[in-house]
C-alpha cells in the first residue's frame, strides 16, 4: 500500500521535536505494515481548531490523484480536532478511496470507531448541505436586491457600488460581435477587426477567440439572469435585444452542425446539408495537392473514408457549391415562385401553423431519443463490427436531433416575428443579385434555401425549404426517388458534370 505521512505541531507547548518524534514513531509504523512512504506534510505552528494548514490542504488536494491508500498520522488529533473538519475532510477522503490512519490508536478500525465515523460522516453530510442552502439564499438575497455577489463582471460590465453596470466602451464591442456573428462573420475575423478598434482584455492584452467562446451564448447580455434555480431581469442590465441574442443562438446551431467548417481554413458551406446518395453518410471536406503542387479540395463520404462502406467518388467543392447555388437563383428565385412563398409564410403566419410544427418536431426528438436508447442498450452486448455499425446509427441519429432542435428554434423564431407582404418581400430583394462564386453569397443562399442535397456520381437531388419542410432523411430522399414522389421543394440534376438538365 501507498502512504503519506501528516504531521503537525501547534506553538503552544511542542517544538521540533514533537515533529521528528511524530514521524520516526509513523515511519516504524510503515515498515512493520510493509506501506511505502510516498511523501510527507508537515505543518508547523499550526493549530488543529481548523483547516487553514498549507500542507495540510495541499494534502488533501493530491488525494484526488488517488496516488496514495492511506493518511498515516501519529494521532488522529493531528489530522484535525475540528469534529465538523474532520468528519468533512474524511468524508472528502472517502470519495477519493483514501483513509486516515493512526500509527498509535485502533480506534478507526475497532467496530465502534467505524460506527462513530460513519454517524460524523452523517453529521458532516448534513452539516455540507445545510452551509451549501444558507450559502444559496444569501446569493439569492442579493441576487434579488440586484446586488454583485462577487466575481469578476462579465465583459462589457463593471461593478459600481456593489451593483454591475454597463461599461459603454466594452459594451460596444459586445454589440459588435453578436451583430456581426448573427450577419455570418466568423469569431475569427470578428475577433481581428475588434482588435484593430483597439479594444482589448482587462489585463490590456489583444483579444482572442477564446476569450469569447461562450459569451455568444450568455443570457445575462439580454439582461436576463438565469442560473437554473432564479431568473431575475433586474441583475443584469441589457446590453443586446432578445431578438439579436435568438438569431446568434441558431447561428451557433448551424456551425455546430457542421463543426468543421469552424477548424478549417477553407469553408465548406455544404457541410451539415450535403449527404452522399447512395450511403446517406454525410459529405464532409477535405484538400490536398497534387503530383504538380497544386491544391484541390473535395467533398467525400465519411462512410467511406472513415469504414471503407461506400462506392462514393469525391466532388469537386467548387463546382459542387456554385452547381447548387446557381440551381437554387434559376429554380427557387424566381419572381412567381418568390410570391408563391411569401403568401405561404403569411398564410403559416395567420393559422399559427407554426406551433403545429413545433409539436411534430418535438415527437420527432423524443423518436430519436428512444432509437437512441436502443442503440446504447444493445451497443455493449454487440461484436465489434456491429458495435461500429450501432455507433454509426447513433452519430446519425445525433445529427438528425440536432438539426430538429435547430428547426424547432427558426420556427419559434418565426412565430414569434409577424410581418407584412412588403416586410418579407424586402427580405428577398438581398438575394437576388451576387457572385455565385464568392463565398459569403454562397453561404447565404445555402443557408437560407437548400434542405438537403443528396449527391450521386451521376445527379443531384436537392431539396428546399420552400414549405417549412423538416429534414429529409436519406430513407426519406431514397423512397421518393424510387416511387417519383417528388413536389416542387425538389430538385434533381442529371448527368452532372456533362450537360445538366432539369428533369
Amino acid at each position: 500500500m501507498n502512504i503519506v505521512i501528516y504531521a503537525r505541531y501547534s506553538s503552544e507547548k511542542q517544538t521540533e521535536q514533537s515533529i521528528e518524534g511524530q514521524l520516526r514513531v509513523c515511519k516504524e509504523y510503515a515498515k512493520k505494515h510493509s506501506y511505502t512512504i510516498l511523501k510527507e506534510y508537515i505543518d508547523r505552528e499550526k493549530t488543529g481548531q481548523n483547516d487553514k494548514r498549507p500542507a495540510f490542504l495541499e494534502m488533501i488536494e493530491d488525494a484526488k490523484k488517488q496516488e496514495f491508500n492511506y493518511i498515516l498520522v501519529y494521532k488522529l488529533d493531528r489530522f484535525s480536532r475540528d469534529k465538523y473538519d474532520n468528519a468533512i475532510y474524511k468524508h472528502q477522503l472517502k470519495q477519493y478511496n483514501v483513509k486516515v490512519i493512526s500509527a498509535t490508536e485502533n480506534i478507526d478500525d475497532s467496530p465502534e470507531g467505524e460506527l462513530l465515523e460513519g454517524i460524523l460522516e452523517i453529521f458532516a453530510s448534513m452539516y455540507i448541505k445545510d452551509l451549501s442552502q444558507k450559502t444559496k439564499r444569501g446569493m439569492r438575497e442579493s441576487i434579488l436586491k440586484g446586488n454583485t455577489i462577487g466575481g469578476i463582471a462579465l465583459y462589457g460590465y463593471k461593478v459600481v457600488d456593489k451593483k454591475i453596470v454597463i461599461d459603454q466602451e466594452k459594451a460596444a464591442a459586445i454589440r459588435y460581435l453578436f451583430e456581426e456573428y448573427a450577419n455570418g462573420k466568423s469569431k475569427k475575423k470578428i475577433i481581428e477587426e475588434l482588435n484593430n478598434k483597439g479594444y482589448r482584455t482587462r489585463q490590456g492584452k489583444k483579444l482572442t477567440v477564446h476569450n469569447f467562446q461562450n459569451n455568444l451564448k450568455n443570457k445575462k447580455y439580454t439582461g436576463v439572469f438565469d442560473n437554473g434555480e432564479l431568473i431575475n431581469k433586474n441583475y443584469y442590465p441589457a446590453i443586446i435585444s432578445k431578438d439579436l441574442f435568438d438569431k446568434v443562438q441558431l447561428k451557433l446551431e448551424e456551425h455546430k452542425r457542421a463543426p468543421a467548417t469552424q477548424k478549417a481554413k477553407i469553408e465548406y458551406v455544404l457541410t451539415g446539408k450535403a449527404f452522399c446518395g447512395y450511403c446517406g453518410a454525410n459529405l464532409f471536406g477535405i484538400s490536398g495537392t497534387s503530383r504538380t503542387g497544386k491544391s484541390h479540395t473535395y467533398y467525400y463520404c465519411s462512410a467511406k473514408r472513415n469504414f471503407h462502406s461506400c462506392k462514393k467518388s469525391n466532388e469537386r467543392k467548387d463546382e459542387l457549391e456554385k452547381l447548387v447555388v446557381e440551381q437554387t437563383l434559376k429554380y427557387v428565385l424566381q419572381k412567381e415562385q418568390i410570391d408563391k412563398i411569401i403568401d405561404n409564410i403569411l398564410q403559416k403566419q395567420n393559422e399559427n401553423a407554426f406551433s403545429k410544427q413545433i409539436s411534430e418536431l418535438e415527437k420527432q426528438i423524443a423518436q430519436i431519443e428512444n432509437d437512441l436508447d436502443k442503440c446504447f442498450n444493445i451497443f455493449w452486448n454487440a461484436n465489434p463490427e456491429l458495435q461500429k455499425r450501432i455507433n454509426e446509427k447513433a452519430e446519425s441519429l445525433q445529427l438528425q436531433k440536432q438539426d430538429l432542435e435547430a428547426n424547432i428554434k427558426k420556427l419559434k423564431l418565426a412565430s414569434s416575428i409577424k410581418q407584412s407582404k412588403q416586410d418579407i418581400a424586402k427580405l428577398f430583394t438581398k438575394y437576388l443579385n451576387g457572385n455565385v462564386s464568392n463565398i459569403d453569397y454562397q453561404r447565404k443562399i445555402i443557408q437560407s434555401f437548400v434542405n438537403s442535397v443528396f449527391v450521386f456520381d451521376d445527379k443531384i437531388v436537392i431539396y428546399y425549404n420552400l414549405f417549412g419542410n423538416k429534414k429529409i432523411t436519406f430513407e426519406e430522399a431514397i423512397k421518393n426517388l424510387s416511387q417519383r414522389r417528388l413536389g416542387k421543394e425538389v430538385l434533381i440534376l442529371n448527368n452532372v458534370g456533362s450537360q445538366l438538365g432539369l428533369t
